[in-house]
């Protein structure tokens, strides 16, 4: 922008200069008698200043261009339209621009293009017809000569068909209104003086309408006769689509015999439906005055069942008392307002859509007062009736899955509703009843505890990664539509919806190859993330995993509720009073016990008294702390007795360092601030730069005190790891039984103090290891920027999925700690602390370390690099026996469950990618062969090549450059592509491959169980 600006002036120049011409009433070029320059041209580049009449010639083929003619007079150029460069010109249509020789006399009319409405007058041709008519009908000529007619009958609006083609881009993808558009239209033309243009808002409406539903039918194909088989095949070209059906299909979708063999025996997650439910309510329409002239011309043909249809059911349905006594009662909002009158002035309240999970628009239903279910199984038989008209059999049925917001209750009814409303579909019955469901991703937190058990996406097998909230994706498309459908009839809202899904859903086919790529990266990245998570919790627990491998990952139903492998068992609940009681015992234990195994030295033991020391003063500051914040009487207590120990304690270390240090002068004591006190130990005077222990004249005795401590602060480190990780483990607990243990005001004030205690325990901790590091670094153990042996710690380095709650949105992109880094071969130098360290500390040994398999993506933003859950970091040490440990076992059990879930998820994800794009290719293949055909069809029938035969051949280069650019994505190694199952040329080819490398991929897990179960 500064350098702009700084040109402001010039710009400001040129642009005024625009406005003058230095050859105006010079002679023209023409070069005829009085004839001199005064016309210019608004559109035309660079345009040369002429005559009227040579500035007519050169516009024959072009008069929607506003030509700037001199006011003498008022000494500007003044825009006008094409007709008043000269008296009586007018456009000429019929003879390449030239006016006919029999033609009437010009006739007033509105032409619209782009730059503006133009008030000219057309001269229609009046050439004998073969026919003995004089001049082809009005509106045929207008056509040929690219301007679409307001009407068929003496037309006197027309629209150049450039300008329909750009307002059909503008309103799909900019959802303006056509009042606004029209508008826009008028100043373009005058500026000044709007008021004076015509108005064509009324026709714009009508025509817009029109003229894309004959383009969506000719890039349907129905211009050339889809629905009839063509040469040489028994069947028409895609058999199970309605007839008639203008809509788009997903692409990577399974449609058996189009995009997939008929019949195919493979997992189920590579072939199955997966499709979402969701309601709408800013897609309303308010009650208007409507005669019932209007009619919907795409009424039953795209994603809006028919109107007569609808309204019988709408009369029939009822919403049941049954479906309004839900069984999830956290979750009922959609089903509570069912035909309840809470919608104020709206005849429609809203719709409810069916969607697949690549965000493809199936189908749209009306609501008529809120979200009933009667409606969501209507549009279900929408979505399906795309691929079963006529129904598949049994052996080429798709298995489907749903997903809504409401499933756990939607499902209850689901086939009673389906056998009411459509009781002759008998195929509708059939798929539903074998259908799978889910809540989900993003509303199931909102659900009970039970449905967060049952309903759990991640844990279903054969599911992939489907999240099921696709239908939610087209809403921020569609929304803004709605301030303008809402005002409209019945039937123009039905057209304009339908119009712009359909173009979402072709931009969502048309880019679907280089969509699913990115989505199959992601998954090969996740997928290889999570394994190497599962792999490592398999080591640590490796006498566990046979047992774990064999339980049941199905969620079962019991008199206590959900029974299931991914949650705790309900009879290992800590309560506080466990786990402060364990905390307590091992702050005791440490505070008493040997640390290490070797009797200490009288030097080493004064050094451990001074870390004791050090380690209650941190501990009186952050009680200080945390007192100023939340006076509390027992705090203070605590404070006092503490203060009175570390006196007694200090007093102690001191008559050690007489001893030691006899020259070295004693810092100052404050009985009352003990705290505050230095203690000098090796570390602390090499950080306040007293003489450094290591230097050539360093005597015995200061080596062996730095040595000494060096090996007790790596020790201390150690210990410090466990005991973060035990704190850590202590507020997850505590958190969980403050949710579970404790109901009233009282209860609730005490879980909150014991919570605030049993963080500052964690904080506490946390200072202690990060001292501990940093007193290595002033004894030269370790430089301050070194990650190994012992990494920064931060609050973020201790995240742990919390394995008392139920899986949360987004913990599929988040991993506890940074065993995955270690088993994917990338340092922890690298990884482990990535988040600590700012990115100019960070340390690489070279390229090769850099960890690929993350790089640029949203996953290595969004890990928290826990790696105090590396066991390897603490020395084989675990917890102390009691309620802690057990919690920590069963959390283990959770926590190795729940990895297993996802590993397997993003695997399917990561095989059902190759699948899906496999069936895109077949997708543009067939596409590209049936419109090939259409065109050999058209050639042949009309003995030569016409307008329709190269439509049909331009849409078939159009899907054969598609193909070659899928087959590319396909097989792109930067897009994930395994490299030997991209090699198969057919669906039962790739499902082969698939297999076989599982076997290979899983070698590990399947040794580790044999061994484990060997051991039992």
């Amino acid at each position: 922008m500064n350098e702009l600006k700084a040109e402001e002036a010039v710009f400001l120049q040129i642009l005024l200069s625009l406005h003058y011409n230095s050859l105006l009433l010079t002679p023209c070029s023409c070069w005829i008698e009085k004839r001199v320059r005064k016309v210019g041209c608004t559109n035309c580049l660079q345009a040369e200043l002429l005559c009227p009449q040579c500035w007519l010639n050169k516009h024959r083929t072009m008069p929607t261009h506003w030509a700037l003619i001199w006011n003498a007079r008022e000494q500007f150029f003044e825009k006008h339209d094409f007709c008043r460069v000269m008296k009586n010109a007018t456009i000429g249509l019929g003879h390449h621009g030239q006016r006919c020789p029999e033609a009437d006399p010009g006739r007033t009319f509105t032409l619209v293009e782009s730059n503006g409405i133009h008030a000219t007058a057309i001269s229609f041709c009046r050439c004998k017809t073969a026919d003995g008519q004089y001049g082809e009908p009005e509106f045929h000529q207008l056509l040929r000569a690219g301007i679409f007619p307001g009407s068929v009958r003496e037309p006197k609006t027309g629209y150049t068909l450039g300008l329909l083609d750009y307002y059909r881009e503008e309103r799909n993808q900019g959802k303006g209104s056509a009042y606004n558009f029209v508008r826009v239209l008028q100043r373009m033309a005058d500026p000044f003086f709007a008021g004076a243009v015509p108005d064509i808002y009324i026709n714009f409406l009508a025509i817009t309408r029109f003229h894309q539903n004959l383009d969506i039918i000719m890039r349907r194909g129905h211009a050339h006769g889809l629905d009839v088989p063509l040469p040489g095949e028994a069947k028409r070209p895609y058999p199970n689509r309605p007839i008639e059906f203008r809509g788009v299909l997903c692409a990577a979708c399974p449609e058996r015999g189009v995009n997939m063999p008929l019949v195919v025996n493979v997992p189920k997650h590579l072939v199955s439906l997966n499709l979402t439910l969701d309601g709408n309510f800013k897609a309303n329409l308010f009650f208007k005055r409507d005669d019932g002239s209007d009619i919907a011309l795409t009424d039953g043909k795209m994603y809006f069942p028919s109107q007569t249809e609808f309204e019988e059911i709408a009369k029939a349905y009822v919403v049941s008392e049954e479906d309004k006594e839900v069984p999830c009662k956290a979750h009922i909002g959609s089903i509570r307002h069912q035909g309840q009158v809470k919608y104020g002035n709206t005849a429609l309240s809203g719709i409810i859509a069916s969607a697949c999970d690549h965000a493809v628009a199936g189908s749209f239903v009306d609501m008529l007062k809120g979200e009933a279910f009667a409606l969501g199984t209507y549009a279900q038989r929408e979505h399906l009736k795309h691929t079963n008209s006529p129904p598949h059999g049994l052996a080429t049925a798709t298995p489907t899955v749903f997903s809504y917001d409401s499933w756990c209750s939607f499902t209850v009814n689901l086939l009673k509703r389906a056998g009411t409303l459509f009781p002759t579909d008998i195929w509708l019955q059939t798929l539903l009843s074998q259908a799978e469901g889910q809540i989900p991703a993003d509303h199931i937190n909102g659900h009970g505890i039970d449905c967060q058990a049952i309903w759990q996406v991640v844990y279903f097998a054969c599911r992939a990664h489907f999240h099921g909230e696709t239908a939610e994706v087209i809403w921020a498309f569609l929304n803004p539509l709605g301030s303008s459908t809402r005002q409209m009839t019945g039937a123009a809202r039905h057209d304009i919806i339908n119009y712009v899904m359909d173009a979402w859903n072709t931009s969502k086919v048309l880019r679907q190859a280089e969509l699913l790529a990115d989505e199959r990266i992601i998954a090969l990245r996740l997928f290889e993330l999570h394994m190497a998570v599962v792999e490592d919790l398999s080591k640590q627990h490796a006498s566990e995993v046979g047992v774990w491998s064999r339980l049941s990952r199905t969620t079962t139903m019991s008199a206590d509720g959900p029974q299931s492998v991914y949650q705790h068992e309900s009879t290992t609940v800590l309560t506080i009073e466990n786990v402060l009681a364990s905390m307590v015992a091992e702050e005791r234990e440490k505070m008493t016990r040997e640390d290490g195994h070797e009797a200490r030295s009288p030097v080493a033991a004064w050094i451990h008294e001074g870390m004791s020391v050090e380690r209650q003063q941190v501990l009186v500051i952050a009680l200080l702390a945390s007192h100023r914040e939340h006076p509390l009487q027992d705090t203070w207590m605590t404070i006092t007795t503490l203060c009175n120990s570390l006196n007694l304690d200090l007093k102690k270390f001191r008559e050690g360092q007489r001893e030691i240090y006899p020259r070295l002068k004693l810092s100052a004591l404050d009985v009352d601030e003990p705290e505050l006190t230095a203690i000098q130990l090796p570390s602390y005077r090499m950080k306040h730069g007293q003489r450094l222990a290591t230097g050539i004249d360093a005597t015995d005795q200061d080596s062996h005190l730095r040595e000494a401590e060096i090996k007790l602060r790596c020790t201390e480190a150690s210990n410090g790891i466990l005991a973060v990780r035990a704190a850590s483990l202590a507020l997850s607990a505590v958190r969980k039984a403050r949710d579970l243990d404790y109901r009233g005001q009282a209860g609730i004030t005490r879980s909150q103090r014991n919570l605030q205690k049993a963080e500052l325990m964690k904080a506490f901790e946390i200072t202690m290891y990060n001292r501990a590091r940093a007193a290595l670094v002033h004894l030269g153990h370790m430089a301050k920027d070194a990650v190994e042996p012992y990494p920064p710690l931060s609050h973020r380095d201790t995240r742990r999925k919390e394995t008392h709650l139920h899986r949360a949105k987004g913990d599929s992109r988040l991993f506890d700690g940074t065993a995955w880094y270690l088993q994917s071969g990338v340092r922890i130098s690298h990884a482990a602390v990535g988040s600590t360290l700012p990115p100019k500390n960070r340390v690489q040994d070279s390229e090769e370390d850099e960890p690929q398999l993350l790089t640029g993506t949203q996953t290595l933003k969004r890990i928290a690099d826990g790696w105090i859950w590396l066991e390897s970091l603490t020395k084989g040490q675990t917890l102390g026996a009691g309620k802690l440990a057990e919690y920590k076992k069963e959390s283990d059990r959770v926590q190795w469950f729940r990895a297993e879930a996802e590993m397997y998820r993003w695997l399917e994800q990561y095989e059902r990618k190759h699948a899906e794009l496999m069936r895109v290719i077949e997708r543009y293949r067939r596409d590209s062969a049936v419109w090939a055909g259409l065109a050999d069809r058209e050639e042949e029938q009309n003995s030569g090549c016409n307008g329709a035969t190269v439509f049909a051949r331009m849409q078939a280069a159009m899907y054969k450059r598609l193909e070659h650019n899928a087959k590319v994505i396909f097989k792109s190694a930067e897009s994930g592509a395994h490299h030997d199952w991209v090699s198969a040329t057919t669906f039962d080819e790739l499902v082969s491959k698939i297999d076989g490398w599982r076997d290979e991929v899983f070698k590990w897990m399947d040794d580790m169980v044999r061994a484990s179960t060997s051991r039992h």
